[in-house]
Order: C-alpha cells, then structure tokens, then sequence
C-alpha cells in the first residue's frame, strides 16, 4: 500500500519465527504475494522473495481458442516481438517499473524498487520510474501526485504528448499498471503494457543492456479526466446505486477479512463489492493476460453493459489499476479507481464494512 506500513494477519512473521500474529509489509500490494488467498510461504530467502504462483480460475471449454488474444483494445497490450521491432524508434519510450519486496534488517519486507536489478539489465533504452514512489503525493502518500509533479516526473522520463509509452515489470504487470492508470487519467492514451514483462523478455534472450538511461526531457502537458478517479464519497454513494458494480481486487483472505492489511484498520471489503483478485487475470505459469474467451468468463459476474460503471479498489490503487487494465482489454472504460482504497476506507469507522466469502465466486 503505497507509503504506508501493511500488515498481514497471521500466526508467524515471513521468514518462519513466531510472531505477534501481525506481518509487516511495508509498501507491499498484498496481492502480489498471496494471489488468490493461498497462503504458501515459497521463500524464506533474506534477501529476496520468491512470490507464489496465483490461483489460476477454472478453464471449462474455451469460447474462444485458448490462444487468442483479440481484445477489443489489443493495442493496449504488446508482444516482445513488437517491442523488439521498435526499440530504435524516436517514438517509443520504454519504461522499467519492476519492483520488490525483501526482508530488512529486523525481519520484515520491505518495498524495494529495483534500480539495482535495471542497471545490470533492461530492455534497451528503458527509463526506469519507482511506482510506489514516484507515483506518490508527498504530502498524501495515499493518492495519485498532484498535476504539476506527474507532468515534471513525466517529462523528465522523457514522455511527451504523443509518446508511446510501454511499460513492463516483473509480475505481469499488476506493479507497471499503476503507471498505465496514471497516464490514462492524465490524458495521455497511448500507453501499452509489455505481455510477459522483463521475465518472457529474458526467457527469450532477447537484446538487454546495463546501467542506466538518461532521457532527453520531453513535454508533457495533462489533461486530467476525472471520471476515472472516484472518492471516498463518490464510492458511499455508489453503494445504493444498481447501476454501478464495485470490484475488489485483493486476494479472497484480505475480502473476505481473514486477513488484515493494517493493526489498526478494520477487515473485510466494501459492502456489496464483487472480488475478482488482480492475479486471475493472468496465466498462472507464464504470468501473461488470460485469453479473451477466459478474461470474459472471469469478469462475466460484474455483468459489464456499456451502461454498467465499475469501480475498482485494493489496498492503495496497485492492483486495482490492473483490474482497470483488464477491463480496458474487453472494452469496457465506464470505470474508474478508487485511488486511496482500503488505506482510507478501512480506517475511517463511519465507512461501512463487511466480511466473509464472496459467495458469488
């Protein structure tokens, strides 16, 4: 949850020793380590963590071939052949947005960017931006920062108006999507993420390079569109409201309140939200986007009419952005995040709250 301490309810700390019954995971996303709410430690390396692999969802027989990949808004999403075809273009800017979590010194994960792991490689060219402190209000470090600071972080990335962007990480995406969200809601559409990320880009030996890039400063200008970003209000009203579905996407653990982000927050979810945890939109194995014919099914609970608003929440607008960047594949933009998501909504005791399973799952 960006700028903040998260803490996991459990009944030892990660790296096996007893604990209080509360895991700190500073900055952690906690989906991002338990996708799909099965909680199975992978690692108890100190000095990096190897995630588990997320629930895969239930593949009855496909709609469409299981190698399809005709989104409505493809475009969106890019092959490393595509990438590779275009690294000497003057008009394409490629953004690193890989981050990690290790234990510190007094046994606790903390976020790491990894700007270590990009100077010794990345795709040519690539820019590197640190999602959870870039992205970032200082004074608010539960929001998006304010217009005048995404434009100089922008600009200086070397991003002008009619850039195309294309941003990978190391996760499949859920950690790049913050910036895809940012772009979008400050006017700036042409921005695609990289299918795979760094690890399919690696697997595939493709060209990299070491030590770091410095970007010619371009102009951004934005173009706020506020009708992809929600408050707290806005959600509170959206509660009595047929028209507007509202998704949670945390693993099941964290929805359904078995599991607490913070000791001093309350668990559980939004009254009424769905839960369709970030992970499940991808293929478990390769960390790539599901198939059209599997993302519908996965999404086909929150009944997406074109009429139909959706809003999307986490722990701190990470893996909500990539709920959003799912719902774009389909077609389906009448949405918008809920940006301070549950670090707001759980802490404030006049926000109503509920546990247990979603039983529509």
């Amino acid at each position: 949850v960006r700028g903040h301490t998260t803490f996991v309810s459990l009944t030892c700390l990660a790296d096996g020793r007893p604990g209080d019954g509360w895991l700190s995971l500073r900055g952690l996303h906690i989906g991002t380590m338990f996708g799909g709410g099965d909680l199975d430690r992978a690692s108890q390396n100190p000095r990096k963590v190897e995630y588990p692999r997320v629930r895969s969802i239930k593949r009855e027989e496909p709609a469409m071939a299981a190698t399809d990949r005709d989104h409505v808004n493809s475009d969106a999403l890019v092959s490393t052949e595509w990438l590779a075809d275009r690294l000497d273009d003057p008009s394409v800017r490629v953004v690193d947005a890989r981050f990690d979590l290790r234990y510190g010194s007094d046994g606790f994960l903390e976020q790491h960017p990894e700007r270590d792991a990009y100077s010794v490689g990345h795709i040519p060219g690539a820019v590197f931006v640190d999602v959870m402190g870039d992205l970032s209000d200082p004074d608010d470090p539960t929001v998006i920062p304010p217009p005048e600071r995404f434009e100089a972080l922008i600009s200086g990335l070397g991003i002008g108006n009619d850039t195309t962007v294309v941003l990978y990480d190391g996760a499949g995406g859920t950690w790049a999507a913050r910036l895809w969200w940012a772009l979008r809601y400050h006017g700036h559409d042409d921005v695609r993420l990289l299918d795979g990320g760094y690890p399919r880009w690696a697997a595939e030996k493709r060209s990299t390079e070491a030590g770091v890039v410095e970007a010619q400063p371009a102009k951004f200008i934005a173009q706020l569109r506020p009708q992809m970003r929600v408050t707290a209000d806005e959600v509170q009203a959206a509660l009595d409201d047929g028209s507007t579905c509202i998704i949670d996407a945390l693993p099941e653990m964290i929805y359904s309140g078995e599991m607490g982000l913070y000791p001093t927050h309350r668990t559980g979810h939004i009254p009424g939200a769905l839960n369709i945890p970030a992970p499940d939109n991808l293929d478990p194995t390769s960390m790539t986007l599901l198939p059209t014919g599997d993302l519908i099914r996965l999404w086909e609970r929150a009944d997406l009419s074109p009429e139909r608003r959706v809003i999307t929440y986490c722990g701190g607008g990470v893996y909500a952005s990539f709920a959003l960047f799912a719902l774009h594949l389909l077609g389906h933009d009448n949405a918008a995040l809920y940006d301070s998501s549950w670090a707001e909504w759980g802490a404030d005791p006049k926000r109503p709250v509920e546990t247990g399973a979603d039983t529509q799952r």
